[in-house]
């Protein structure tokens, strides 16, 4: 039987603009996107555009991302617990190997737009480009070049 990992960010109503974000920045295939709308369950009308499943395909691996559903029976409490979801912090740290020193200097700098820099981007001993960068959506980024 073959296993396979995929790591999963839950997101706070944001993972549609961190799709596209990593799309871009990360050169990231989207291999599906899918809202709670789309789904076949019923389902608050606030939560309708939130994302329910995606993934995307980066390199040679994938991602996956949603938006937290909220269990509540009316929208008042909706509405009070998305608060309380929006002031959670992600808390995912995703390891990058990359294979050129250019294109690690390039993703570095988008991630760290909106972000901040915990480790800053240099030569190592096992590296010639290093870094950890959390980006505007909380979630931490580990960059290595293969020598």
């Amino acid at each position: 039987m073959t296993m396979k990992v995929t790591p999963c960010i839950v997101m706070s109503g944001n993972a549609k603009e961190a799709v596209y974000f990593y799309e871009k920045e990360l050169e990231a295939t989207i291999l599906n996107l899918q809202s709670y709308g789309e789904m076949p369950i019923p389902c608050p009308e606030a939560l309708k555009n939130s994302v329910a499943n995606a993934i995307l395909k980066i390199g040679e691996s994938e991602i996956m991302l949603f938006d937290a559903p909220i269990q509540s029976n009316s929208m008042e409490d909706y509405d009070c617990e998305q608060e309380k979801i929006a002031q959670k912090k992600v808390e995912v740290t995703i390891n990058l190997s990359i294979d050129h020193v250019e294109k690690t200097r390039r993703i570095f700098n988008s991630l760290q737009q909106g972000g901040n820099v915990i480790a800053p981007l240099e030569s190592v001993p096992f590296s010639p480009a290093f870094g950890t960068v959390r980006d505007k959506f909380g979630v931490t980024f580990i960059l290595v070049t293969q020598k």
